[in-house]
C-alpha cells in the first residue's frame, strides 16, 4: 500500500469545511444519541441523502463524526433519566444512573467522556495501523473471491444477528431478493418490476434503508409515548474528572477499549456486546465488586470505552472486505455507493485516497468528541426531556423530505413507507433488519462476481475450488449456517451432558 495515499486521506480531513463537518456532525450525534429510543444508525440513515451532492471527503466525515458522537451520546440519558440512549450504553445504566443519584451526574459523565474518546481513538489508530496491512492481502482478491466473501458477509451476519438464527439468514436472504429488483445487467430484462416503470433502475438503496430503520424507529416511540413529562437528574459537580482518577482508570479504560476493537472487528456484532463484554471485565478485575452496581465509576468508563472502540473496530472488516461490521458501518458503505463506489476489497486499492479520508475522519471526530462534550453535555440535558411524540413526528417528517429529495420521487416516499411498514412487521415477529440491509448491499457484488467466476471457469462451479482463500471463505460461511440447524444443537446438548 502506497503511504502517500495515507497523507492524501489526512489532507482532505483537515480542511476547513471537513473540519467544521466533523464538529457539526458530533454536535448532532451527540443529541441524537441522547434522546432515549433513537440510535446512530437511524440518524445515518435520515442524512444519507445529504450526501449526495457533497465532494466524499465531507460526507463521510460528516458521517463518521455523527457515528462517533451518537455512540457517546447514548451514555447522557443513561447517566441522567436510566434511560440508555442507545443499544450499547445499556451497561453504562447499571453504574451511571446510581452516581447521578448520589449527586454525581458530572463526575459520570465526565469520566464517560474521557473513556469514550479513548477507546475512540484507539480504535481509530488501529484501524489506520491494519490498513495497509490489509491492503496486501485485498491484492490477491478476485471475482471467485469476491463472491466468497459476499456468501460470508451474508451468512455470518445472518447467524450473528439478534434473535433466532434462522431469521437472521432469512433476513439476509430477503436483502438479496430485494437487490435483484430492476434490469438484469447481463441480460437487460426486467426481474420483478411488474411493469412499473420506476422500478426498471432497481430499488434505491438509500430510500430502503430509511423506511427499515427510520420509521420502525418512530412508530415504536408512538407506541411507548405516554405523555408523562421525564426527569432528568441535575448535572451540580464539575464534568472535567481529576487526573488521579483518569489516572486510576486508564489500565481500566485500556483494557475496555481492546475488548471493543476486538468485538468490532467480528461483523454482526455491536456496541452492545461490547459493553457488557467489557462491563463484566472490570468487574472481574476490581478488588470490590460489591460496588458495581451501586455506583463505581469503573463500571461506567468500561462500556464507554468499549462501545467507541467499536466504532474503528466494525470498520476493519467493511474496508477490508466490504462486509460491513454492524449496521451503522453498512450505511458508511451506502455512503460510498452514493459517490459510485462498491464496496468490496477495491476499497483499499482503487479507492484508497477515499478510504484514508474516511480513517482519519474517525480519528478527528474522536478528537472533536472531546471538545464538543466538554462544551455541550450539559446542554443535551434539555434533549432527553423532549416528549417521544414529538420526535417521532420529527422522524416521519424528515423520512419524507429525504427519500423524496434523491430522485423528486413521490413514488420513493410510497416506497419508502412500504420498506417502514415491513421493517416494523420484522421488528415485531422478532427478525432484526440488518441483514436484510446487508444482503441490499452486497446482493450487486454476489451477482456480479458470481457471474465472472463462472466466466472464468468455463461455467464450471469447479472454479471456486481452485482458489484457497474461496475454500476457506466458503468453509467459515458453511459453518455458520451450520450453527443454525438442529444438528448442531442437538451435538452441543451432547457435549454439555
Amino acid at each position: 500500500m502506497d503511504t502517500s495515499l495515507i497523507l492524501v486521506g489526512l489532507v482532505n480531513v483537515i480542511t476547513l469545511t471537513n473540519i467544521s463537518l466533523i464538529l457539526g456532525g458530533t454536535l448532532l450525534g451527540l443529541f441524537v444519541g441522547a434522546m432515549p429510543g433513537l440510535s446512530a444508525t437511524m440518524a445515518l440513515a435520515l442524512l444519507l441523502p445529504l450526501t449526495y451532492n457533497m465532494d466524499p471527503a465531507s460526507g463521510l466525515s460528516m458521517l463518521a463524526a455523527l457515528y462517533v458522537g451518537a455512540s457517546y451520546g447514548g451514555s447522557i440519558s443513561a447517566i441522567l433519566l436510566r434511560t440508555p440512549g442507545t443499544p450499547s450504553a445499556a451497561a453504562t445504566v447499571l453504574d451511571g444512573y446510581p452516581l447521578s443519584q448520589q449527586g454525581q451526574a458530572g463526575r459520570a459523565l465526565g469520566v464517560s467522556l474521557f473513556a469514550s474518546f479513548v477507546g475512540g481513538l484507539m480504535s481509530g489508530l488501529a484501524l489506520l495501523t491494519a490498513a495497509p496491512l490489509l491492503g496486501v492481502v485485498v491484492l490477491e482478491f478476485g471475482p471467485v473471491e469476491m463472491f466468497a466473501i459476499a456468501v460470508l458477509g451474508i451468512t455470518i451476519i445472518g447467524s450473528l444477528a439478534q434473535g433466532s438464527m434462522i431469521t437472521g439468514l432469512l433476513s439476509g436472504a430477503l436483502g438479496l431478493l430485494v437487490s435483484t429488483v430492476g434490469m438484469d445487467f447481463l441480460t437487460g430484462t426486467p426481474r420483478m418490476t411488474f411493469g412499473q416503470i420506476n422500478l426498471f433502475s432497481g430499488i434505491e438503496f438509500v430510500v430502503a434503508l430509511i423506511g427499515l430503520f427510520s420509521i420502525p424507529q418512530a412508530l415504536r416511540l408512538i407506541e411507548k409515548s405516554n405523555g408523562a413529562a421525564k426527569i432528568a437528574s441535575k448535572i451540580t459537580d464539575r464534568l472535567i474528572p481529576s487526573f488521579r482518577e483518569l489516572k486510576q482508570l486508564m489500565p481500566n479504560i485500556l483494557r475496555s477499549g481492546c475488548i471493543g476493537i476486538i468485538v468490532g472487528v467480528i461483523p454482526g456484532t455491536g456496541g452492545d456486546t461490547a459493553s457488557w463484554f467489557a462491563y463484566n471485565e472490570a468487574k472481574r478485575f476490581a478488588k470490590d465488586k460489591s460496588r458495581f452496581g451501586k455506583g463505581d465509576i469503573a463500571g461506567v468508563a468500561a462500556p464507554e470505552s468499549a462501545n467507541n472502540a467499536v466504532v474503528g473496530g466494525a470498520l476493519i472488516p467493511t474496508i477490508a472486505l466490504g462486509i460491513p461490521g454492524s449496521s451503522s458501518t453498512a450505511i458508511l458503505l451506502g455512503a460510498l455507493m452514493v459517490q459510485g463506489i462498491l464496496p468490496g476489497p477495491n476499497l483499499l486499492t482503487d479507492y484508497g485516497d477515499v478510504t484514508y479520508t474516511l480513517i482519519w475522519a474517525v480519528i478527528f471526530a474522536n478528537v472533536g468528541l472531546l471538545l464538543v462534550g466538554l462544551m455541550f453535555t450539559k446542554a443535551c440535558v434539555s434533549v432527553t426531556k423532549v416528549p417521544d411524540a414529538f420526535v417521532a413526528c420529527t422522524i416521519i417528517t424528515l423520512c419524507i423530505i429525504g427519500s423524496f429529495a434523491i430522485n423528486n420521487s413521490i413514488f420513493d416516499v410510497g416506497l419508502m413507507l412500504g420498506f417502514g411498514l415491513f421493517g416494523y412487521w420484522l421488528s415485531k415477529a422478532g427478525v432484526s433488519p440488518a441483514p436484510m440491509v446487508i444482503g441490499l448491499i452486497l446482493g450487486p457484488v454476489m451477482e456480479n462476481s458470481f457471474h465472472q467466476s463462472m466466466l472464468i471457469g468455463n461455467h464450471s462451479f469447479a472454479v471456486f475450488l481452485d482458489s484457497p482463500i474461496a475454500i476457506v471463505l466458503l468453509s467459515i460461511a458453511v459453518l455458520s449456517v451450520f450453527q443454525a440447524t438442529p444438528l448442531f444443537s442437538w451435538i452441543r446438548t451432547l457435549r454439555r451432558q
